[in-house]
């Protein structure tokens, strides 16, 4: 019905009428046309605008998302390191302490040696020293021994040559100094042996500290 009125009505006008009816119908048309692509153009970048939303959205929650499980992962290979480390820690540590217990043990054992070497060779000087005393107070003893038989002799002899009063006098004088004489050398020749006695007790503990 609407078609047919269009027809009739183009079909009144004059040529120049329909060319300006047809050409405001083609306008209009154009313009619907236009209208329509306009809108189809804002409805494409209005989604394209929410999609774009969406993806920047979506996109940050994955990195979110990455960086957690990133996080993650560091947080338990840093915990494993952490646990390697303690334990190469506490091996060391160890391994210091059974090497401090076992310089104490040997510093405690070379002590004791020590100790035990010292007893020993005090003791050893000690002996030659009361060797030595025995000696001294052996000789000690001879020499009153000959000087008493001496004395006896020469009181005998006295008595029995009372007219050589000089002569038992120069002897008594030479007997006391022959003694004097012989006690000296021998006084001298014990103190030159106690002497070396102590001085090879010195030498050997200076070796044998040395040695320790």
């Amino acid at each position: 019905m609407g078609k047919k009125g269009k027809v009739n009505k183009l079909a009144k006008m004059s040529d120049e009428e329909r060319a300006r009816y047809l050409q405001h119908r083609a306008d209009l048309e154009e313009e619907a046309r236009r209208r329509k692509q306009e809108l189809i153009h804002r409805f494409i970048k209005n989604k394209l605008d929410k999609e774009e939303a969406f993806s920047r959205l979506n996109t940050a929650k994955i990195n979110q998302q990455w960086r957690f499980i990133l996080r993650k992962i560091k947080c338990k290979q840093m915990a494993s390191d952490i646990q390697n480390m303690l334990a190469s820690f506490n091996f060391l540590l160890d391994r210091k302490n059974r090497l401090i217990t076992t310089l104490m043990k040997a510093t405690d054992d070379s002590d004791e040696q020590h100790r035990r070497a010292f007893q020993a060779h005090t003791e050893n000087v000690s002996y030659f020293l009361g060797v030595g005393s025995q000696r001294l107070d052996k000789l000690q003893a001879e020499y009153d021994h000959q000087k008493n038989t001496l004395l006896e002799n020469w009181d005998k002899e006295e008595m029995d040559l009372i007219d050589g009063q000089d002569r038992a006098e120069f002897k008594l004088k030479l007997i006391a100094y022959i003694q004097d004489r012989d006690f000296q050398a021998m006084k001298k020749s014990i103190e030159m042996q106690r002497a070396t006695e102590k001085n090879d007790a010195r030498l050997e503990v200076r070796k044998y500290s040395l040695s320790i």
